[in-house]
């Protein structure tokens, strides 16, 4: 390993982008082995040639391209196909367009399938063209190139699934309404599209999720395309999903824009403080593999794990998981309770829900606000009841509107343990209660703590 670091703007992995105002550096996906750090200052350890060696850089960014699936053998790949291919000695066979066969294809290959009808009926106008498709998917100057298609006599035919079938020697079966038709030619079909080979091992080096067709963004992001659940690292073409394809200019400026934003300098999300408790934390991982935004890494020197702060996006997942409580954050509210009736309610949910009701219906209770209720353990609840003779009322999400996965479901576990702990100690379980709610569930919310006041007050 060299003995210097260098240090850079943004590391590419894959293929770099043109840009001559950030220094940069490009490795290979197949060379990364590990990445620590966080936004601003991340450290990359890869192989070269025979040693390992390490880069440091601000950011990251992930651009492959995606890997081609043909539904049929022997068929030629729209992305693939060039001038020679419609030069070649048999241009006399219809030349067959196939968009979309098993799913939906990208923009961008509409437009190529377009392009390519055109090109044939130019170069000999009386030649067949075949184009099929499901739906005609519209970006740039498609729309223009469709109706030109149509004037020179494409020949566009929509098929739903079932209605078209391609043979294994290349022959196409097409049956809707009142047309049979039974074809042979020159067929170019559109591929499918999958997430880079190096995908899932990068998933891994970063800690970061993958969505449920393998990309490293969760979501179809469309104001934001190209952020991942990381801070700092961005994802293109085969790393960020089928869209990328249709609108590679605009994902690579709106990715170069973030990156000059974030040299000129990135703060924290929240003003609270997470923290590990580095003589509780046994070094599970746990919180390491929950959190979703690989924020959390290992601190060699204290043998304990750690909350990076600029890339911690405040979810609490890592308080609601960790096995020990070693987690806490600055916010937490470790004092004794003022009065017999408390609230600890979701600031995603109940607390919107108070602000659309016409009157506080909280008002004489104590109330605490937590960014979900998942980070509500057993020894709060305790510490809460032994403080006081009255109740505790903890008010989560529904599971449709809960914003960090499975804080709903974690808090309402935590609730029935507590409650059968008081059981065991011949303690009445009913003086903790939760409750779920929706942040439009106002009204509800009013008449529940009528309610429960009044249960509290007998």
């Amino acid at each position: 390993m060299s003995g210097s670091i260098a240090h850079y703007d943004v590391a590419y992995i894959g293929q770099a982008l043109k840009e001559n105002e950030l220094s940069q550096v490009t490795l290979p996906a197949s060379s990364l082995t590990e990445c620590r750090g966080e936004i601003g200052n991340f450290t990359l350890s890869y192989q070269a040639e025979e040693e390992l060696d390490q880069i440091q850089t601000s950011n990251v960014v992930i651009n492959l391209p995606h890997q081609e699936e043909l539904p049929v053998e022997g068929c030629l790949s729209l992305t693939g196909v060039g001038d020679e291919f419609l030069a070649e000695a048999d241009g006399d066979k219809p030349l067959i367009i196939i968009q979309d066969y098993q799913e939906l294809s990208a923009a961008a290959l509409s437009q190529r399938g377009l392009k390519l009808a055109l090109q044939a009926k130019s170069e000999d106008p009386a030649r067949e063209v075949y184009y099929f498709y499901q739906a005609m998917r519209f970006m740039d100057d498609n729309d223009e190139l469709y109706e030109e298609a149509r004037r020179q006599e494409v020949i566009f035919l929509k098929h739903d699934l079932g209605e078209l079938e391609i043979s294994q020697d290349g022959e196409v079966f097409y049956s809707r309404e009142d047309i049979e038709l039974n074809l042979s030619g020159k067929l170019v079909v559109a591929p499918e599209l999958k997430p880079a080979a190096e995908v899932e091992r990068l998933a891994r080096i970063f800690n970061i999720t993958r969505g449920p067709e393998g990309y490293l963004q969760v979501d179809n992001v469309y104001l934001q395309p190209t952020l991942s659940g990381k801070r700092g690292l961005y994802v293109l073409g085969g790393a960020r999903g089928p869209n990328a394809l249709t609108y590679q200019q605009e994902e690579r400026e709106y990715t170069l824009q973030e990156i000059k934003r974030n040299l000129i300098g990135v703060e924290e999300l929240d003003e609270e403080e997470r923290s590990v408790d580095d003589q509780k934390c046994v070094v599970c991982y746990t919180c390491y593999r929950v959190c979703p935004h690989g924020a959390i890494q290992r601190d060699e020197e204290l043998n304990s794990m750690q909350i990076m702060p600029l890339a911690c996006q405040s979810c609490n997942l890592c308080i609601s998981r960790c096995p020990m409580g070693a987690i806490t954050r600055s916010g937490e509210i470790e004092e004794q309770p003022q009065s017999d009736r408390q609230v600890i309610i979701c600031e995603n949910s109940a607390a919107l829900a108070r602000e659309k009701a016409d009157s506080d219906p909280m008002a004489g209770l104590e109330v605490t606000e937590v960014p979900c209720v998942s980070t509500v353990k057993k020894e709060h609840i305790y510490q809460r009841l032994a403080g006081s003779e009255g109740d505790l009322l903890i008010l989560g999400c529904i599971s449709e509107a809960c914003k960090h996965l499975t804080g709903h479901d974690r808090c309402e576990q935590v609730v029935s343990s507590a409650k059968s702990d008081l059981e065991k100690l011949d303690l009445d379980p009913e003086r903790v209660n939760y409750q779920r709610l929706s942040p439009r569930m106002a009204a509800d919310l009013s008449a529940y703590l009528a309610d429960w006041k009044g249960e509290v007050l007998q």
